[in-house]
Formats: C-alpha cells, structure tokens, sequence
C-alpha cells in the first residue's frame, strides 16, 4: 500500500497553525503505523501560483494510475480548505481523481471527519450549504459523489454502473467471508495467491478487504459525505 502526503504552509488545523516540518512528520508516523510506503509529497506555499500549484500535482500523480492503490494522506481539514466547504471540493475532486483521503493523527477518512463537524455547524454557513445542496441535486438526480465503490464505474450521465470483472470479485470476496467464514486478512492472501489484482493492478490489503465488506453500497444504499 502507498500513501501520498499533501502538505499546505501554514494551514490552521485544530485551531492552530501547523509547519511544513509538522505536517510531514505527522505523515511519515501515519505510513509506519498503518503499514503505508511513501510514494510522494506534495507541497502547496502561500506564494505559489495555483497553475502550478502542488494540489495539480499531485492530481495528476493519482490520475496517472501506475501506482497502485493510493491514499493521500493530510495533517486535518485546514489543509485542504480554510472551511469546510471548501475542504469538501477538494476532498471530492482528490477522490474523483482516484484516492481516498486520510487524516495523519486519526487514521480514519478525513470524509468522517468532515461530516462530523458539518453536522456540527449552523446550516446556513454559507458556502458549505451550497455545496451540500450541489450534492443533494446530483444524488437526487443518481450522479455518482466521488471515487466510485470497487465494482463500479461512474458512466457517461455520472451515474455508477457495474464493471462486471470487478462485480465478479466483491461477490468472491463477500462468499469467501459470508460462506467460508474468513477473516479479512485471509481474504487479501486468498485474492493476492490467486493473482486477483486490485482497480489499479495492486495488492490486495486488509484495509481495501475491510472497506469493501463495510460499504453499503453493495446493498444498494450508495452514499457520501453525509448526502
């Protein structure tokens, strides 16, 4: 597994101000507790101009696809926005690109950390609630929020469609655990022996086992950052 750290000079996070040093360091702890190879950091200033901007950058290192299973990794929320609205676009587009976003000091999604101080905050802040309505229209419409569950592909009209190799191993996966009562580290050996790669030609880990078997949307219930 290989994690990419995205890093802002002097974003606020928790209240404070937290250094490039900070930051990394916060990052190199999280790859060699969860078991994360570095695969690259990025670096956005204040003075930077956005056209070639660190964020770009590391955009089109996730697009490129040739690295395997990606996660992108930040110190908190402030780094990628200095509110939540606009922390959940770049959230979004990170994941539209192709990786899932962590916080370094929790370990978790940075999505739940997102939802949990949205719920938090007054609806009518303004710029978070027009994104929010932005993604109610198109989960009402069925588009697809973000990166796409295993399984799925986000078709012309953005709606999720199955890609039918990839369908194929989640029903595995689900009998190998349902039927043959494995754990998920089994499961992983049990997709990597019989040479299954993972949607970007990868390993399978624990962790990617894990979020497959949780996610509801394999039981029709598609959803994201609260919508």
């Amino acid at each position: 597994m290989k994690a990419i750290g995205y890093f802002v000079e002097g974003a606020q996070v928790e209240g404070a101000e937290r250094s490039l040093s900070e930051q990394t360091e916060r990052f190199l702890a999280f790859c060699q507790k969860h078991g994360y190879q570095v695969a690259a950091t990025f670096v956005d200033t204040k003075d930077e101009d956005e056209a070639e901007s660190g964020f770009r950058q590391m955009l089109s290192f996730i697009e490129r696809g040739d690295h395997g299973f990606v996660v992108a990794v930040v110190d908190g929320l402030g780094v990628l926005g200095s509110d939540l609205g606009r922390a959940a676009v770049k959230m979004l587009t990170i994941e539209e690109a192709g990786a899932t976003v962590y916080e370094a000091e929790s370990g978790e999604e940075a999505a739940k950390a997102l939802v949990g101080q949205w719920n938090g905050k007054k609806r009518n802040a303004p710029v978070s609630e027009r994104v929010r309505a932005a993604m109610r229209r198109r989960a009402v419409r069925g588009e697809a929020l973000g990166r796409p569950p295993y399984g799925y592909c986000v078709g012309a009209n953005r709606r999720l469609e199955i890609v039918p190799d990839e369908a194929v191993v989640v029903q595995y996966i689900f009998r190998l655990y349902l039927e043959e009562g494995l754990g998920i580290r089994r499961i992983a050996g049990r997709l990597n022996e019989d040479n299954i790669p993972t949607r970007r030609g990868g390993r399978w880990s624990m962790v990617s086992v894990r979020d497959i078997l949780r996610n509801r949307a394999y039981l029709g219930t598609y959803s994201r950052f609260g919508v």
